[in-house]
């Protein structure tokens, strides 16, 4: 029997770690006066500021003068008429401003600048005496009113210091508002996309994994200086996203030599193990059962050594960095009667090291160089229950990235800024079992390289980028910024299953085997793939800051994105027009007085067509699937004598399709509309609390479907005679990529033969039977803080928010399917039933809690709690009815279990998550620096919460139970502690 069937998506996992995130109270700073909002640089600020008197009036034609404390950097710049400056291009840090009004009257204090808003205060500098200094001691920053972008900007080593947070992206993201962390791909989801919709920025530049989106790449925290993350109502600087961005800047040197060295330890004894999870309870023996324990050990040995100063002093700085680690962790697999099936251990032991230099050419005008290396390689030992063998599984990743950034400043009005960024990221997965064959029995890869699929490749990445700010005034006062950006991508493939086949046994009566009463039987898939293959994203954006009077400001943004994606031959498959995305908001001052900001927002973003995308659809792939019975097995190979041929289905060719084929004409790149109000307040005692409200609905998405379920409508519709129609195949192998729910513009290929072949035909969407991709987001946000003052801080959120749709995002997080652009959700018709629900990332309740309190000179103490509910479950099983041409009953994918509808979301909850870290600090000056000693407590009661659970509810086939729906599949990470030594001079 042949099946002309759906290619299941690949689960290929690549996740990679990525970078940034997160919020948290900075230190308490200055009396801020916010003015406009301004587009802002990926690796600067902007100062601003109000003199006025003591007497509360504007000091018009003031010098401004500020000299920065650590980078020597220095600039000047005179108040207007109305008593205000600004300064943009700053580099990050604080600084020394000198004020001394046309009278004579001076003022001096510090502030601080930082990355993505305008940090803006007001300064006092006397009264009518010409002699008067005024010294303003520790001064208050007021409420942010230059922009309407929600999140957060944090500087890491602060936040690192005195907050317990574990050493990675997903703990720092994990302290800001409407950010929850997927526990399937890693990366954050942010105000309900998936983890794969977010960018990520390092000193300007783009280092999103741009296969699938799945973060990007990964830096050490010491190599970081501050990061802002946003989650919403961004400019039209910012694109490429329907998640956040995330915005970092590493260290530099400046005109002090400075340095240090860290150490940090992970101890196995002092961390618990997690908890044991059934991987399979399906086979009739009990004693073979199969479960699986993810941590059985652990320990993390990480160091840090950095060194910076001048080279030449106030105009050449460096900054040098390295970082040693040794990384383990263990993991066991056993059966039912205890017995041990295999153990794992996974070590990473490559260095991090990078660097920055800084070339001040004069105070207008300057260089900027990065360049660091994060190539890692994750060896993953494996050895099977009386096996020897090590079946030793290397996976490499990281490489190299460069940073070129120049920034000048030519008048008062214009400010220019270029950038140029090479990059390159290794896709590998090896094992010196790669020529053996795959094979899976008994719950377990027990041949072949255990990753199943070997994969060798790179990632190279070229961006370009120019923005210039102009200043001027027309009915207020306007910042104008406006740039280009151009991204040049190749992702190179060669990818097979272990040994060129992959087989899987099933048990007698399985469905797979033909059900009740059926012999025992072994499905051999084979995969491979191959090729070269380039992206190309180009944007144009202008945004308008417009302060229309010192109470109300808008910001008005335009954004154009172009995305081209090329097969495997070179030829765009996709090659989208101009999407113009605009984005407007609104900023009032409630009472005059800087302390009640009223914002308002509306933006639209597009997401890029992922590499991914590229690989699967428009490559040479060889994707097939036999299924035959068995009798007899090779002892050693356990590869069998394969017998009857039960059923077959090709899922792609081998083939590169025509290009023009594969996509439907009229076709959207995946776009999201928000929208978002929100009020905040700054109290007297310098509190400051805020509640959002924000609303986001996918506008479209691009999925892969399978035409071949429609193929006989589709031709009876079109008046395709019948011959065309049974040698015609849609796209790759059946496959083409629209918009669901949308009419299809569609070039037939040319095997529908010479009256039909090369035509573009127009399929409805009633036609087509699928229906429209919707993800609906809305949440209201309430914020609070109370700032560091040298005694105590306390920050926290609590976010209501609800996630419903029939499309996570790209990734697949019910099956774990990182295939970005080409899930298994609109494959087949008869998939969708009951596909709208709650979707993976939604989560009702979120409450955080962050703060630190200096007990005395030495000790300090931190904690961060959280709450977060469940995650809602359906039960995923096999197409009951498939006689009727909406889908196949081979694949585990449909909203269906026992024959009967379940819906997403509909089924059982899982866990409420919660957490509780502790650290102390104990902080000790010595003559020449200072040091530090650290110890954080991780899950401090060791809570048992499952953050993830089996959803499928059905074995081989309908109506087969599977043992384990419903159960945990893993748990939160357990208790641990990291104990710290940091010495800084």
């Amino acid at each position: 029997m042949i099946n002309k069937s759906k290619r299941s998506g690949l689960m290929v996992s690549t996740t990679l770690c990525g970078a940034l995130l997160s919020a948290v109270a900075l230190t308490a700073i200055t009396s801020v006066v916010p003015t406009v909002a301004v587009a802002q640089d990926l690796t600067s600020g902007t100062l601003a500021g109000t003199v006025k008197s003591e007497e509360g009036k504007a000091a018009a034609g003031a010098t401004v003068v500020i000299t920065g404390e650590s980078n020597g950097y220095t600039t000047t710049a005179k108040t207007g008429v109305d008593g205000t400056f600004k300064m943009s291009q700053i580099p990050l840090g604080r600084y020394t401003v000198s004020i001394t009004t046309a009278s004579g009257a001076k003022a001096e204090e510090t502030v601080l600048v930082t990355l993505g808003a305008v940090s803006n205060y007001e300064f006092t500098a006397g009264g009518s005496s010409v002699e008067t200094v005024v010294v303003r001691g520790k001064a208050r920053r007021n409420l942010d009113f230059d922009r309407t972008t929600t999140g957060s900007v944090l500087d890491v080593q602060t936040v690192a210091e005195r907050i317990p947070v574990g050493r990675s992206i997903e703990a720092l993201a994990d302290l800001v508002p409407g950010i929850t962390i997927n526990d399937v791909f890693g990366p954050p989801s942010i105000s309900g996309a998936s983890p794969a919709e977010n960018i990520y920025y390092v000193n300007g530049m783009n280092v999103t994994n741009f296969r699938n989106f799945l973060g990007g790449t990964t830096i050490p925290f010491d190599f970081y200086e501050q990061i802002e993350v946003k989650t919403g109502g961004y400019s039209a600087e910012y694109g490429r996203s329907t998640g956040g961005a995330f915005i970092a800047t590493t260290r530099s040197g400046s005109n002090t030599f400075k340095g240090g060295v860290s150490l940090y330890y992970t101890p196995d004894s002092l961390a618990s193990k997690s908890q044991v999870v059934a991987s399979d309870l399906n086979d009739a023996d009990s004693d073979l059962h199969t479960y699986f324990q993810g941590r059985t050990g652990i320990e993390q040995k990480e160091a840090n050594v950095w060194l910076s100063g001048p080279i030449v002093k106030d105009h050449v700085y460096f900054f040098a960095f390295y970082n040693p680690r040794d990384f383990s962790q263990s993991s066991r697999a056993s059966y039912g009667d205890g017995s041990t099936n295999y153990v794992e251990e996974a070590e990473q032991k490559d260095p991090f090291w990078g660097g920055k230099l800084d070339f001040v050419l004069n105070p207008n005008h300057r260089l900027e160089v990065t360049y660091f290396s994060d190539d890692q390689t994750e060896a993953t030992h494996h050895f099977d229950a009386g096996d020897p063998v090590d079946k030793l599984v290397n996976n490499s990743t990281g490489g190299k990235t460069q940073v070129y950034k120049y920034t000048g400043k030519f008048t008062d009005w214009f400010t220019l800024s270029m950038l140029y960024g090479k990059s390159s990221y290794n896709q590998t997965i090896k094992s010196f079992l790669d020529d053996a064959n795959a094979v899976f029995l008994d719950g377990a890869v027990v041949r072949g390289n255990p990753a199943i699929l070997v994969e060798e490749g790179d990632d190279n990445r070229e961006n370009f980028r120019v923005d210039g700010d102009f200043y001027f005034n027309l009915l207020g006062k306007h910042h104008l910024k406006v740039g280009y950006d151009l991204e040049q991508l190749t992702a190179n493939v060669i990818s097979r299953y272990s040994g060129g086949g992959y087989y899987r046994y099933y048990n007698a009566g399985s469905a797979i085997c033909g059900g009740a009463g059926s012999a025992q039987c072994v499905r051999l898939r084979e995969y491979s793939n191959s090729g070269g293959f380039d992206v190309e994203n180009t944007s144009f954006y202008a945004q308008d800051s417009w302060e229309i009077n010192d109470r109300l400001a808008l910001n008005l943004g335009l954004r154009a994105d172009k995305f081209t994606n090329k097969n495997a031959a070179g030829d765009a498959f996709i090659e989208t027009d101009y999407l113009i995305a605009p984005r407007v908001g609104l900023s009032y001052d409630v009472y005059g007085d800087k302390s009640m900001k009223m914002t308002a927002f509306f933006g639209r973003y597009y997401l890029p067509i992922a590499g991914n995308t590229n690989i699967r659809l428009a490559g040479g792939e060889l994707f097939t699937q036999k299924v035959y019975t068995w009798t007899t097995r090779d002892a050693n190979t356990l590869v069998p004598t394969l017998g009857t041929l039960i059923s077959e289905a090709t899922f792609s060719n081998g083939s590169i399709p025509e290009a023009s084929t594969l996509v439907s004409q009229n076709i959207d790149p995946q776009y999201q509309d928000e929208f978002i109000v929100g009020v905040q307040k700054r109290f007297e005692n310098g509190w400051k609390a805020g509640v959002t409200f924000t609303y986001r609905k996918l506008g479209a998405a691009m999925e892969d479907v399978n035409l071949y379920y429609v193929n006989n409508d589709v031709c009876s519709y079109l008046g395709i005679d019948a011959t065309s129609c049974n040698n015609g195949t849609f796209g790759g192998s059946g496959y083409v990529l629209l918009n669901p729910g949308k009419d299809a513009v569609i070039t037939l290929g040319s095997d529908f033969g010479t009256t039909w072949g090369g035509r573009t035909v127009t399929i409805p969407a009633d036609v087509l039977g699928y229906p429209e991709a919707k993800r609906n987001y809305q949440g209201v946000t309430f914020d609070f803080e109370r700032p560091w003052d040298g005694k105590w801080s306390l920050g926290g959120s609590l976010t209501l928010s609800s996630t419903k749709g029939n499309i996570e995002g790209g990734v697949k997080s019910d099956n774990g399917q990182d295939d970005t652009g080409l899930t298994q959700d609109f494959d087949e018709v008869g998939w969708t039933d009951g596909s709208f629900g709650f979707l993976p990332n939604h989560h009702g309740y979120n409450l955080k809690a962050f703060g630190t309190y200096q007990f005395n000179d030495n000790l300090r103490g931190g904690f961060n709690a959280s709450i977060l509910s469940p995650r809602k479950y359906g039960c995923i099983g096999y197409y009951p009815t498939p006689s009727d041409g909406r889908a196949v009953d081979t694949t585990l994918t449909a909203w269906y279990c026992d024959s009967k509808l379940t819906p997403r979301g509909s089924s059982f909850d899982g866990d409420w998550i919660k957490r509780l870290d502790l650290n102390l600090t104990w902080e000790q000056p010595i003559p020449i620096g200072t040091v530090k000693l650290t110890a954080d407590v991780f899950n401090v009661f060791n809570a048992k919460g499952a953050d993830q659970f089996h959803e499928d509810g059905e074995y081989t086939g309908v109506g087969e139970y599977r043992e384990t729906y419903a159960m945990p599949s893993s748990y939160q990470t357990p208790r641990y502690v990291r104990l710290g030594l940091k010495y800084e001079f």
